[in-house]
């Protein structure tokens, strides 16, 4: 007989709740009988008694039911109380039987830390840029960015987000379909120098017109935004909103900033506000101080407020209600379209679209969004792999734990019973590694928003509630996924074969299992490996390309000056000029500058173009690059920057100011312009007036190599190169040098060496010119480096599984190697045996995640440079490393085989 508390404890004792009923009867029954004999004692009749009990115990039906549900309650009452009982015994039997393992449970715990805290820190970037959109932004699936879409000749489609001020204004006038309109000029290019002297720094600004805060729902952490009396055209107030980074990082947080003078480019502005932190309007970049729009025009144009053609400003609008995307679009083509059209007539068919505020819509930080999204793909690859080589080492527990199991069941232990124990070891694992996960998280998450993301300033911290929650779900998923497999795998084991058998005798389904999750663990490393080549690759290539010129050994000077409204533009070119022309000669005679020269126009900052008109052609041909453009030099430009001279000559210092004016042509420019003809000696005119007088001839004097201006992959386009001194109505001089040695060291020393030149100054700035091509090779690093450093975790995380299958092999099939041994097999026949099983399995993983692989590289295709996603090299060097990492995996366990003592090993058998 089994006591009540053997019973409870293996769960045997609790009834089904169908089963109360008959109980509820069988005491309903035994109470009238108890009270029908007392009545009978009294002297009534037997008939009597039974009606009189019945009478008295009211209706029969109601007091079942009442009885019933009471009983029920109490029943239910008990069974939750027993399983939470089981519960505890589960989680204390679990902790104490992984206690006696410390070993398994660190390496169990660091896999599934590594898989979690990689999954939450990719869930904080993606969500950042695909799923919580812009902070501090009310209804924002209401909020909508405006684009014009036309069809440019000898282009194509062309997409910009950039208006006029007119334009916003029609739209914010007369367009039915929104709610509020506003506009804002941004870009991380765009700074303003705060402070004076050494205390002054560039800071990130934008302006704004005043309605953008109230549409988007924002409200100033500190004081308040500017409103429509300081943001009036023609009479705005010289304030400022402080970006909450900056209020923190130059004031101290201190509230009294408000109301104080700060100088913005040698002008005060008085501050009335302070951003919340976080707040970057519907961009992704810092802001560090919000300025009226009427503050500041595009440049040099002061009717920029009327006139059609400065188009510089981002519109944002809020939707009307029940007014749809694509009925916003309608509305404000109708519009806009007219002053497109009398703005230019190429863009009489423009059509104007609304798009929501998502950062991947018409090339808003689109391959930063790609590259999430793979990197949330690799994360949950990386857990898988995981997930997979815990699920291995916990199968090798219960192949371990199998005579441990059988016993409980032959002792009464259900299968459901012995699922939720095993289930809670993993569970507890999984919790383990859930715990050590929030330490992983913030340097995973602070090395994805660092090289991923390094311009946007984060509200949440680096452990945010999302982050954490998501975390805790990872970790539950993680430790069921790892549990089922060894759970199922003892619920079909073989009771009596497990008693009768050793504590190492296993295989079957097991064995079948544990094979399908060390190829499983393969495959996908190899997967991340291609992966993480191809990036690579993509990034070689890249960094590879023929720029035309030299960016990385050039270093860029530019310098700053308080704006003056008064000064007249002449006054103020001719201030630049003497500024560059001293900088230039000062440069050309330090020691650690190899050549210098003074550009307008700078590689990878900005480009000109003016009217030009070339005899022979009535309409110079249209490129898809675009141009022609220009850009005026001194002599030794092209050897500062590094531009080969194909024919002809160079600049001189000679080609000034009043001398002939000459040219140089770059090969494109004269492969379309002269096709079969020499292009030296052609006349160009550079800078004529429509308005009617002729410019006079530039000779081309000169033929260059093609450069890339904008980008490290563009369409060929029209180059030309006028001497610095032949007027030709473009400014923005920057200085050029060319350092003898490592570029970056020499950046501080020069920057010290000119700043006296113009005591002036409000800021100098040196940085290479190398800093406009990184935001196009970061992606690339990025995923070579990430997708990288995740997939060789992987391997790792792979090879510890495989080891662990193959040492595993070797213990439980120790009597059969002995054997082996005793009856003449060689060694090295031996450890042929062990190294084909591993290798085998490697050999297995490979062809699966070579197939994953090609499947998936048409979509991994778009992110990369010049490379194709079925490279041969790539695959051949992941086929090698994994292969590497197989043989070591397997060569301890071989080892391990060679000294099997056969004497030893039959007799303990």
């Amino acid at each position: 007989m089994i006591r009540p508390s053997v019973r409870r404890l293996f769960h045997l004792g609790l009834r089904r709740p169908g089963e109360v009923g008959p109980e509820v009867d069988e005491e309903i029954a035994s109470h009238l009988e108890e009270r029908a004999r007392v009545l009978e004692s009294q002297g009534l009749s037997p008939e009597a008694a039974r009606a009189e009990a019945l009478r008295r115990f009211g209706p029969l039906a109601e007091a079942r039911t009442g009885l019933l549900r009471a009983a029920r309650r109490r029943e239910r009452r008990l069974r939750l109380r027993d399983r939470l009982d089981g519960l505890r015994q589960d989680v204390r039997h679990a902790r104490r039987s992984l206690a006696a393992e410390p070993g398994m449970v660190a390496v169990v715990a660091l896999v599934i830390a590594l898989g979690v805290g990689a999954n939450a820190a990719v869930f904080g970037v993606v969500d950042r840029l695909l799923l919580r959109g812009p902070e501090h932004v009310r209804e924002p699936e209401r909020v909508a960015r405006v684009y014009v879409t036309a069809e440019v000749p000898g282009i194509g489609p062309f997409t910009t987000p950039t208006f006029g001020y007119v334009a916003y204004a029609a739209l914010r006038d007369r367009a039915r379909s929104f709610s509020a309109v506003a506009a804002y000029s941004y870009s991380p290019a765009s700074t303003r120098t705060l402070g004076t002297g050494a205390e002054a720094e560039q800071v990130l600004a934008a302006d704004a017109t005043w309605d953008l805060f109230p549409l988007l729902g924002a409200r100033a952490a500190v004081g308040r935004f500017f409103g429509g009396e300081e943001d009036r055209p023609g009479a705005a107030r010289r304030v400022v909103v402080l970006g909450h980074g900056l209020w923190q990082r130059r004031f101290a947080g201190d509230p009294a900033v408000l109301g104080r003078t700060i100088l913005l480019e040698a002008v005060p502005h008085t501050v009335i506000g302070v951003a919340p932190r976080g707040f970057t309007g519907v961009e992704l970049g810092r802001v560090d101080a919000w300025l009226p729009m009427s503050l500041r025009g595009p440049g040099v144009d002061e009717a920029w407020q009327t006139t059609l053609q400065a188009q510089w400003l981002e519109v944002v609008a809020r939707l009307a209600p029940g007014v749809s995307a694509e009925q916003a679009g309608a509305d404000a083509t109708r519009v806009l379209r007219p002053l497109l059209a009398e703005a230019d007539a190429s863009l009489a068919e423009a059509r104007v679209s609304t798009l929501p505020l998502r950062y991947d819509d018409a090339g808003k930080e689109a391959m930063e969004v790609s590259v999430s999204r793979w990197l949330a793909a690799v994360a949950l690859i990386v857990l898988l792999v995981a997930c997979a080589n815990v699920a291995n080492l916990l199968l090798a527990r219960a192949l371990r734990q199998r005579r441990e199991l059988a016993v409980r069941a032959a002792l009464g232990v259900t299968a459901g019973r012995l699922l939720r124990l095993l289930l809670a070891q993993s569970l507890l694992l999984a919790a383990g590694g859930g715990l050590a996960a929030l330490a992983v998280m913030p340097l995973a998450a602070r090395l994805l928003r660092s090289t991923l993301l390094p311009h946007v300033e984060w509200q949440d911290s680096l452990l945010d509630g999302r982050a954490v929650l998501v975390a805790a779900v990872v970790t539950l998923a993680a430790g069921l996924l790892t549990g089922l497999a060894p759970a199922l795998a003892a619920r079909r084991a073989d009771l009596l074969g497990a008693l009768k058998s050793g504590a190492r005798e296993g295989g079957g389904a097991t064995s079948r299992l544990r094979l399908a999750l060390t190829v499983a663990q393969a495959a996908f490393s190899v997967v991340l490996l291609v992966a993480a080549g191809l990036f690579m690759g993509s990034l070689w290539r890249a960094e590879s390309v023929d720029l035309g010129i030299e960016p990385k050994r050039v270093l860029m000077v530019g310098a700053r000056w308080p704006r003056d409204p008064n000064e007249e533009p002449e006054a103020r070119q001719r201030r630049e000029r003497a500024f560059y022309g001293g900088a230039l000669e000062h440069a050309r005679r330090h020691p650690g500058v190899e050549s210098a020269a003074i550009a307008v126009g700078t590689p990878f900052r900005s480009r000109f173009t003016v009217r030009l008109r070339v005899p022979g052609w009535d309409e110079l041909p249209k490129l898809p690059g675009g141009g022609p453009n220009i850009q005026a030099v001194t002599a030794g430009y092209l050897d500062t920057v590094g531009l080969r001279l194909l024919r002809g000559r160079d600049f001189t210092a000679e080609d000034r100011e009043g001398s002939e004016p000459v040219a140089l042509v770059n090969r494109t420019m004269a492969a379309t312009l002269w096709p079969g003809r020499e292009a030296l000696g052609a006349c160009l005119h550079v800078a004529e007036r429509e308005s009617g007088g002729a410019a006079p001839c530039a000779r081309v004097v000169g033929v260059v190599e093609d450069a890339h201006r904008q980008s490290i992959e563009e369409p060929p386009a029209m180059q030309y190169y006028v001497p610095l001194g032949q007027e030709v109505g473009i400014g923005g001089s920057r200085l050029l040098v060319r350092p003898r040695g490592d570029p970056e060291a020499l950046a501080e020393p020069l920057r010290r060496a000119l700043q006296p030149l113009d005591p002036s100054l409000l800021w100098l700035q040196v940085e290479s010119l190398h800093r406009g091509v990184e935001p196009e090779l970061r992606p690339l690093r990025l995923g070579a480096v990430l997708v990288g450093v995740l997939g060789l975790l992987a391997l790792l995380v792979a090879a510890l599984g495989l080891y662990s299958l193959v040492a595993h092999a070797v213990a439980s099939r120790a009597r059969e190697l002995a054997v082996h041994v005793a009856l003449g097999a060689r060694r090295s026949a031996v450890v042929a045996l062990v190294l084909r099983g591993g290798l085998g399995l490697a050999v297995l993983g490979l062809a699966v995640g070579v197939l994953l692989s090609l499947a998936a590289g048409s979509r991994l295709g778009p992110l990369l440079f010049h490379t194709s996603p079925r490279d041969p090299l790539v695959y051949l060097g992941v086929v090698g490393a994994l292969l590497a990492a197989a043989a070591a995996a397997c060569v301890m366990p071989a080892r391990r085989a060679l000294r099997i003592d056969p004497a030893r090993v039959l007799r303990d058998e």
